[in-house]
């Protein structure tokens, strides 16, 4: 005799709870994983840039002379750059929702200590601790986007959190002076912080790696299937060890992005940091024309960010490969920026701003291009350390550029600053098209062997 199989109502409500949770997914849930990696870029900037804002203000408070401020710099800095390398390893051991949400909330912390600072040394840990869990944002996105995007679309998705620094620091200035008007500027530093930690949890409760993710669509996961992107070879290969990164044969390609980087990414730092001070210095802008008509060449950056992502995608899509595509698209960018050395003839102040305008979206295009090549050409359980890397080389570009302009405008004028970088981006593209399709040849024959 057959069992009567009798559902209660109980166990009927969670069936039918079940099956409409099975059916439940969030469409294009990749380009909100997208939005996830601008909003941490854009929080990454607005805390990198809240002691820079309130520095006077905290100098005068704290009896801070110059000097010593320079120093709280420094130490954000140069933990910056070593944690750069560091942080990749972290990302490709534990994965981009770990890591991620780790660094979010580690930054977040240093960020809120800020506004406890009594002096010197205190402002020297916290702001040390800041640039310890700030680069991870940068490899941990690479590695998101690696694990999710097809190569179509690597590069807008690059472009898409990329742009956060330049919006962040667009909005720092803004939100940061109104919260230390409003509150003071220890709760200004308080707040901010936060924020990060708020995304954190979103972050952690969001991400999975698509092959896991419930809230992914059939239609969706079906598009990845066919891209590659959930094969699950890729997806169970281990990181590399830390001394396959420096065999040169093997990872070519790393080292001379590295190089790539480290020559072009000073002008990106020169119209960060020291552009503001030649508008005013040889252009006559005042202080208050500086924070009408400054923000012009970020959103002209960010429309780099974004145009080149989606035209290496098309070009993809037209049957480039994305190496190709992403070095057609650098190759437009060099030629805007060999035409630096024309910034100091521009007349008045509208042309000298539309010329950065031009140059500052031609170099977004570069980095944006520079950060999805790595993305291409290895493996995800790579991405991280791989990023971290070339990462590092443009830290220490930027950082030893800010000494050698320094030296040329004194000693020389800010022309000869402008005629260098006109030969920079050029140089590297030469260097790069030339070599680069070498290197991978040889990075993967090395690969094919190794299996």
């Amino acid at each position: 005799m057959n069992e009567l199989n009798v559902t209660t109502p109980a166990e009927g409500l969670r069936a039918e709870s079940g099956a409409r949770a099975e059916r439940f997914h969030l469409p294009h849930l990749r380009w909100l994983i997208a939005a996830l990696l601008l909003a941490a870029s854009v929080i990454n900037y607005i805390d990198r840039q809240t002691l820079s804002i309130l520095a006077t203000t905290i100098q005068r408070e704290l009896a801070i002379n110059d000097v010593a401020y320079a120093r709280i710099v420094q130490a954000f800095l140069f933990a910056y750059m070593f944690a750069y390398l560091l942080s990749g390893r972290i990302v490709d051991r534990f994965g981009p929702r770990a890591a991620q949400t780790g660094f979010l909330v580690w930054w977040s912390i240093a960020n809120m200590l800020t506004g406890l600072a009594t002096g010197f040394l205190s402002l020297v840990v916290f702001r040390g601790l800041l640039g310890l869990g700030e680069p991870g944002n940068n490899t941990a996105s690479a590695k998101a986007i690696s694990q999710w995007f097809p190569a179509r679309e690597k590069g807008i998705a690059v472009g898409v959190y990329t742009m956060g620094g330049t919006l962040g620091a667009a909005l720092a200035a803004p939100i940061v002076a109104f919260l230390a008007l409003r509150f003071g500027w220890r709760l200004a530093f308080v707040i901010t912080g936060a924020a990060g930690l708020l995304l954190a949890a979103v972050w952690v409760a969001l991400y999975r790696r698509p092959a896991e993710h419930p809230l992914l669509g059939g239609r969706e996961r079906q598009l990845l299937s066919n891209a590659g992107v959930l094969n699950p070879k890729l997806s169970a290969q281990p990181a590399p060890r830390l001394r396959e990164l420096f065999t040169f044969k093997k990872m070519g390609p790393m080292w001379l992005m590295m190089v790539v980087r480290m020559t072009t990414d000073p002008v990106w730092y020169f119209y960060l940091f020291w552009f503001s001070k030649y508008l005013q210095e040889k252009r006559g802008f005042t202080l208050l024309e500086i924070g009408q008509w400054l923000w012009v060449i970020f959103i002209a950056a960010d429309a780099g960010c974004l145009l080149s992502g989606w035209l290496s995608g098309r070009l993809i899509r037209r049957g480039s490969s994305p190496v190709r595509a992403r070095l057609t698209v650098m190759a437009g960018a060099a030629a805007l920026m060999a035409a630096s050395a024309a910034l100091p003839f521009a007349p008045g102040k509208l042309w000298p701003l539309v010329l950065a305008s031009l140059f500052c979206f031609a170099a977004l295009t570069w980095i944006t291009m520079c950060v999805t090549l790595p993305i291409d050409i290895f493996p995800s359980s790579a991405v991280g350390s791989v990023h971290g890397v070339i990462g590092t080389g443009g830290s220490l570009g930027g950082a030893f550029s800010a000494g050698l302009v320094g030296w040329a405008v004194t000693q020389f004028s800010y022309d000869a600053v402008f005629t260098t970088m006109s030969f920079l981006h050029p140089l590297a593209w030469l260097l790069a098209a030339w070599l680069l399709p070498r290197f991978i040849t040889s990075y993967h024959a090395t690969a094919e062997a190794a299996r």
